[in-house]
């Protein structure tokens, strides 16, 4: 029985055939587009429309005979990869041949597979440990979740689960350690911010602030509540001082503690001490009138001026701030020239 023989490629279906079409093609397309080119620059046009659509008809075949150049280039990479460099002239494959080509591609994905397990099996260990490494870098850099990442990683991918929960519990010491620092930190300036500053409305948004952040802490737990404790207890203790202060007729130092206690006062609170305030402010007025008045008797004019301008300041609605006024020109010219006196000597 006479071998039957199979039907040959054409040439332009071979792996050389398709990149010879394409450079056939790509050659087309420039020498269109040259001819176009050479035609466009030659012509007159009645509108810049009509040479819009000249244009875009006449490279429209050097386009799409540059998009077939590239179709045939990657048919014949396509087919080089497939068939290999001796697939000239070979015969078309059949059915059972498609099931052979099929067959080896198979074998090669499954060859890279193993490849990619061999190599996972090969570095394993330096894998895992550079997988140490990263989590103690992180638990270094106070990086703690990413660390515990790490350490799922480590867990579930590689299998080391005693070793992942070692490092875990290591992370959540070293968590924790650091939490405590930066919550004595916290509460040390809010102590300070109380207990020197005596500013309660700051204190209690730091305080508000610190519950936030670490509201699983026992040492922050109703620290809103300790800086209003706080609060009422040094307004308790100012109270007491300014009535002391009254008492002995210490009238500066009961004007001050008065104006540290309008910050916390509230009009309700204030009412039982408005009358101590009445007779505290009008000592301290008066003290003010007999050093002024003593000042200008004695022609200490500078004297005179620095107590004229604090009556004007602290009591401006008041008769002896009036009178001031109208003298403190006069003092100030009085001390002018008391100055240059003593200069000129």
């Amino acid at each position: 029985m006479p071998e039957q023989t199979t039907p040959r490629r054409a040439f332009f279906s071979t792996p050389y055939g398709s990149f010879v079409a394409a450079v056939l093609l790509m050659v087309a397309s420039a020498v269109v587009a040259l001819a176009a080119s050479i035609v466009l620059a030659k012509a007159d046009f009645a509108s810049p429309t009509a040479e819009l659509s000249v244009k875009y008809l006449m490279y429209s075949f050097s386009i799409v005979l540059g998009m077939a150049s590239v179709y045939a280039l990657i048919a014949g990479a396509v087919r080089f990869g497939v068939y290999g460099s001796g697939s000239t002239g070979a015969a078309t494959p059949g059915r059972e041949e498609d099931n052979v080509l099929l067959t080896q591609l198979h074998v090669i994905s499954d060859r890279m597979l193993l490849s990619d397990t061999a190599k996972r099996i090969a570095y394993r260990q330096e894998d895992l440990n550079a997988l140490r490494e990263a989590i103690r870098e992180d638990m270094r850099k106070n990086d703690f979740d990413a660390a515990l990442v790490l350490v799922q990683e480590m867990s579930q991918t590689f299998g080391y689960r005693e070793e992942a929960e070692e490092f875990r519990d290591q992370i959540m010491t070293a968590r924790s350690t650091e939490t405590e620092a930066k919550i004595t930190t916290l509460l040390g300036r809010l102590d300070t911010l109380m207990g020197q500053h005596h500013d309660y409305d700051q204190a209690m948004a730091d305080a508000m602030k610190i519950m936030r952040l670490y509201p699983e802490s026992p040492r922050v737990a109703k620290l809103d509540e300790h800086v209003l404790k706080s609060k009422e207890a040094y307004k308790h203790q100012v109270e007491r001082d300014f009535l002391a202060a009254a008492q002995k007729d210490d009238v500066d130092g009961a004007i001050a503690l008065l104006a540290e206690l309008d910050r916390y006062l509230t009009e309700r609170e204030a009412e039982p001490f408005r009358e101590v305030a009445r007779g505290v402010i009008g000592k301290k007025r008066d003290n003010l009138g007999v050093q002024f008045k003593m000042a200008v008797h004695d022609k200490e004019w500078l004297k005179a001026i620095r107590v004229g301008e604090q009556i004007i300041r602290d009591f401006p609605n008041t008769r002896m701030a009036e009178e001031v006024r109208e003298r403190i020109d006069l003092l100030r010219e009085r001390a002018a020239g008391q100055q240059a006196a003593q200069q000129a000597r």
